[in-house]
């Protein structure tokens, strides 16, 4: 199974569980601490009332969060695949699955990949491959893990970053190509460095079922591949690029406001480390929450029983904190009030 594109997938995997778990992901912009929640007025209202099933993709989903793409590829990341399916089946959450191009050239490594449809047999798996893949290679993807949407990652920070990453990036045909054909919902994600008002207008005239905001403040991958870059052939310094995950979200919100079409639905990524963090993001907006680095640090630290113990904290907590900003339901978190602190009143005003 070892080859050049596996062993930089190792690599990924090892710097990314290394740089969450000493704690050296590069801040960017302001954080979810930077959003503040206030008490509400009296509601009749009981956690048990609670509902936060969210419909999106076409699909009714029990939790409004989910396992967001890490790895595949090499033997380590198929028995990450493995351990991280197995928990989302016992915790009924979807999962998506880290870039699928390198089983595309290898069908050796493509069993990384399907261990999880195998371990998450009725579950809702998500797809990953790069903006420049054509149509036959989404097919191939979606069918290597009978998937039930895909991922198409816009990562132009991370290939500059990159040594031997490319240097042209003619998307937005092939991605709205895709788009019309894919068999199954298609989801635009950036990979770390967050999206501004104007990116997700132009995602957004593509008709995507949903834009993933893939902020910053959580796994940073310019950063992974600058550290991979050992002989320092390209020594891009990346680290004060992009938004963060709240200031995307509002660049989102700025986005909806100005625009002449309904979005698609936003999905939030980045960064995020707890339930609490969940709930600042529907606040903000998000139609769904996703975590990556967090999970597999949890994963790496603790294994499967931990992780497992870790989301279902989560699920406890969610409904009681949704209770706590007299939110009955998912929707209703966008009008609970909040406060604004640092400089996130002053990113608001400039996006």
């Amino acid at each position: 199974m070892a080859n050049t594109h596996s062993n930089r997938k190792n690599e990924h995997l090892s710097l990314a569980t290394k740089f969450w778990r000493d704690q050296e992901n590069p801040v960017v912009g302001p954080s979810f601490q930077d959003v503040r929640w206030l008490p509400v007025p009296l509601t009749d209202l009981a956690v048990a009332d609670v509902d936060h099933h969210v419909q999106l993709l076409g699909h009714d989903f029990d939790w409004p969060f989910f396992i967001e793409a890490m790895t595949g590829g090499s033997a380590s990341g198929g028995q990450v695949n493995a351990d991280l399916a197995t928990v989302a089946a016992q915790t009924n959450l979807a999962m998506a699955v880290g870039s699928q191009s390198v089983a595309l050239k290898d069908s050796s490594l493509a069993a990384s990949y399907q261990v999880v449809r195998q371990n998450h047999p009725t579950g809702f798996l998500i797809a990953n491959l790069g903006s420049d893949h054509p149509i036959e290679n989404v097919k191939a993807a979606i069918e290597m893990i009978d998937a039930n949407a895909i991922e198409l990652h816009i990562n132009v920070g991370q290939e500059l970053a990159m040594a031997e990453g490319d240097r042209r990036f003619y998307w937005l045909d092939n991605l709205a190509t895709v788009i019309a054909k894919s068999p199954v919902p298609v989801i635009i994600k950036e990979v770390g460095f967050g999206m501004s008002q104007g990116l997700i207008k132009q995602i957004a005239d593509l008709n995507p079922a949903a834009i993933n905001l893939g902020g910053g403040n959580g796994t940073n991958f310019a950063q992974i591949e600058q550290r991979r870059d050992r002989a320092q052939q390209n020594p891009l310094d990346l680290s004060q690029f992009g938004l963060s995950t709240v200031e995307s979200l509002i660049a989102a919100e700025k986005a909806h406001i100005t625009s002449d079409k309904a979005l698609p639905a936003i999905i939030a990524t980045g960064g995020v480390q707890s339930v609490n963090d969940v709930i600042t993001s529907l606040m903000l907006g998000a139609n769904a929450v996703s975590s990556a680095g967090h999970f597999l640090q949890v994963l790496m630290a603790d294994g499967r029983d931990g992780l497992q113990q870790e989301i279902e904290h989560w699920q406890q907590a969610l409904p009681e904190l949704m209770t706590l900003l007299g939110a009955k339901t998912v929707t209703d978190l966008a009008t609970a009030d909040r406060l604004y602190q640092g400089d996130l009143p002053n990113s608001i005003q400039q996006l």
